[in-house]
């Protein structure tokens, strides 16, 4: 008698533990879909989101081509070596279409050089498309884009270069091949560049130092190319497991550094295309085109047939020249119907 009742409590001690387990897990469940639940009936019937979507001014973007894709205009606020004022207009420092099919989990990046030569809206005569953003802000900024890629910018992140330093030494830095040696110093801007050739475990300073860094044959375009290799590997590691518990604080962050109109039902479509980031899931590329100092002011100029190219070999949605002279014959079409 004394053995059976030795041995019960301990049955019964054992099958309120995983009672208690079950509850606490389907608790967790029951709370994660609640809060999902609700954050979907908020953007989606309380407070639908609303995107002002910039197109191309001779484009209606109708074409169902172009309805499936959700394009990003990622900018890069120049303030750290810029020399305007800190109450002044600021050019953009970093260009880039984040383009992704949220079905497909098919992502897509075009960086744009800041010389690249273009008509800004309400302007004659040409400018570096680096001085939207100073010109007319995050309008202007989406405006000029939408018109030289010929495809409809649905969201903007505008971010400045502290916050990405925080963000690289939040998840702990990131590795990454340095192709070269890299110096540069500035004295009066208290600057200094020294980066070895190799692989290097970056923390936020040093990856600021490379994405920036342009003093060599290349430029501007070498600095486009680091800035591409640098948001893959940096993606890569943010999606990787040891990182995943630190999403959370890093969104967070970035509401300090970044100004956005990502609504959080297109964030989440984001982040889960994004799960997937690779070497071979992300498509990357930059504007084709070729150097102009002609004028004495270094342009990075480009053409249609150019624009075109990059976006097809990037797999990027957009209006070619049959979809605007199809367009233009149906309206003239309406005007002769309207005529008789």
């Amino acid at each position: 008698m004394e053995g059976n009742n030795n041995i019960r409590p301990g049955k019964k001690r054992k099958l309120r533990w995983g009672r208690l387990l079950l509850l606490l897990v389907s608790y967790s469940v029951l709370l994660t879909v609640a809060f999902w639940s609700s954050v979907w009936i908020y953007d989606n019937l309380i407070n639908p989101p609303h995107v002002n979507v910039t197109v191309a001014e001779e484009s209606k973007v109708s074409e169902e081509k172009l309805r499936d894709r959700i394009n990003v205009l990622l900018l890069g606020v120049d303030d750290g070596d810029s020399e305007a004022g800190e109450s002044e207009p600021k050019r953009t420092d970093a260009i880039l279409l984040l383009s992704f099919d949220p079905q497909k989990n098919d992502v897509a990046l075009l960086s744009i050089p800041r010389d690249t030569n273009v008509v800004l809206p309400g302007h004659r005569d040409t400018d570096k498309i680096n001085a939207a953003y100073a010109y007319g802000g995050v309008v202007m900024a989406k405006q000029t884009v939408a018109n030289l890629l010929k495809v409809p910018v649905h969201y903007y992140v505008l971010a400045n270069w502290r916050g990405f330093i925080d963000c690289v030494n939040l998840i702990g830095g990131v590795d990454i091949y340095v192709e070269k040696d890299m110096y540069y110093e500035d004295p009066y801007a208290d600057l200094l560049i020294n980066i070895k050739h190799g692989y290097q475990h970056m923390d936020g300073k040093t990856a600021g130092e490379y994405v920036r860094f342009r003093e060599d044959e290349l430029g501007d375009i070498g600095r486009v190319q680091r800035q591409q290799k640098f948001l893959k590997a940096a993606a890569e590691q943010i999606f990787s497991i040891q990182n995943l518990p630190k999403i959370s604080s890093l969104m967070a962050m970035l509401g300090k550094y970044v100004e956005t109109d990502l609504n959080t039902l297109t964030l989440l479509k984001a982040v889960n295309s994004f799960k997937f980031f690779g070497d071979d899931k992300i498509r990357s590329g930059m504007l084709y085109g070729q150097f102009d100092d002609t004028t004495g002011i270094s342009y990075w100029n480009t053409d249609r047939e150019s624009v075109n190219r990059s976006l097809d070999e990037l797999k990027i949605p957009h209006m070619d020249d049959s979809d605007k002279d199809e367009k233009e014959s149906d309206e003239k079409s309406q005007e002769k119907g309207e005529e008789t």
